[in-house]
């Protein structure tokens, strides 16, 4: 992946999570209520990030006990398997984090030896996603917690959704630089 996809990717989804959350915050409230316990989003969200997670192990190389990644894949996947038939709860959420924190490592191997000091934006922000995904992933009621709070006042989400929409367009513009 390219710095300019990467930043431009980032951008656009601050952009639009931003300005849903903005123009039309009950609707996100809602979806976002719904998201934490339904099990279609569970398994989405946990199956995505567990087959994600599975792929890198196939393509481990001899230097990353590449040997062993038969081993690790069936370890891996029997756990995955154990979480999803014991750990119901905010499933979706840890799936999240998993996605997160995968997404992460191509979005930071973009911006890896560039020179251009606009992707310090984007960096920022990747490396915050990946403080709350490890946060979330675990203690994964939290999210249920900053929903909570996000939309007791009616102002709160609307300010929130302009500080995201800002830092998108923020970091969709640096690649103009």
């Amino acid at each position: 992946m390219e710095l300019v996809v990467a930043e431009l990717f980032v951008g656009l989804l601050l952009i639009l999570c931003g300005g849903f959350l903005m123009v039309k915050p009950f609707i996100c409230e809602k979806k976002c209520k719904t998201f934490m316990r339904s099990e279609l989003a569970n398994w989405v969200a946990f199956g995505a990030g567990v087959a994600w997670f599975l792929w890198h192990i196939t393509i481990l190389g001899e230097a990353d006990f590449g040997q062993y990644k038969w081993i690790f894949f069936g370890f891996f996947l029997s756990v995955a398997a154990i979480v999803i038939l014991m750990v119901r709860d905010f499933l979706c959420i840890r799936g999240m984090a998993i996605l997160v924190l995968l997404a992460s490592n191509e979005l930071l191997k973009a911006a890896y030896m560039c020179e251009q000091k606009s992707r310090l934006f984007m960096v920022s922000f990747v490396y915050l996603a990946i403080a709350t995904a490890i946060y979330l992933g675990i203690v994964p009621y939290r999210f249920r917690d900053f929903i909570e709070w996000l939309f007791k006042r009616k102002i709160l989400p609307r300010f929130f959704g302009l500080l995201v929409f800002l830092y998108g367009i923020i970091v969709s513009s640096t690649v103009v630089w």
